[in-house]
């Protein structure tokens, strides 16, 4: 979706101070993103075409993907502000060859049908709108057999409590404005994915964290 007249005030639910956002990901959550992304490696086993980072923030778990693996990544963001500093750091990660970035709305994302090996995604779903038009729009994009990891995990268990542990000391209601949609949005996937009907899907649920990983 290309910018309106009203796109530098749109609301960005996910983080609307593009600056305390990236701070926090570079000072607080930074250790996560190379865990994750080798998780993701291990268990879809993609490692070449096209990935779509959705809800990408300033494209930590992207980066951390294409600095592993041959993925040409999308970085697909609502906010250009942070397309802007994902774009800043993959230069300085020398993975803008392998980068592209697209604003845009998850519920009607402009990609071509069947176009991307992986859509990757954390911590921006429980800000989405409407989960079952943003799920169908993933599903759309993804070729058959392609797999999306969607979720809000923070790669093992140590991290989690790590983070936790920081976040809560500076602001002890950091949760509280998404931990309601999380849950919702838990609640609501079985009857979501009975809907789309993909291949498969299996809720991973441990200490470190929660994800859904689709096949299509």
């Amino acid at each position: 979706m290309g910018k309106d007249k009203n796109s530098q005030t749109k609301e960005h639910k996910g983080g609307s101070n593009p600056q305390s956002f990236d701070r926090i990901v570079r000072e607080v959550f930074a250790p996560i993103y190379p865990v994750i992304a080798q998780q993701i490696v291990a268990k879809t086993l993609t490692t070449s075409g096209r990935c779509l980072d959705a809800g990408c923030g300033t494209g930590a778990l992207g980066r951390a993907i294409a600095a592993i693996t041959d993925l040409h990544v999308t970085f697909f963001d609502q906010s250009s502000q942070m397309l802007d500093l994902a774009k800043k750091y993959a230069d300085e990660e020398n993975i803008l060859h392998k980068s592209d970035f697209l604003e845009g709305d998850i519920h009607s994302v402009e990609m071509e049908n069947d176009s991307v090996d992986i859509v990757i995604s954390r911590g921006s779903s429980p800000f989405w709108d409407d989960w079952h038009r943003a799920y169908g729009e993933i599903l759309r994009v993804l070729k058959v057999g392609g797999h999306a990891y969607i979720g809000g995990g923070f790669g093992t268990k140590e991290l989690k409590e790590q983070i936790t542990a920081h976040m809560s000391k500076d602001k002890p209601d950091w949760r509280d404005s998404f931990k309601d949609r999380i849950k919702a949005e838990r609640e609501a996937l079985p009857q979501i994915m009975e809907k789309l009907n993909p291949t498969s899907h299996t809720i991973i649920d441990d200490e470190s964290g929660w994800w859904v990983l689709i096949t299509k």
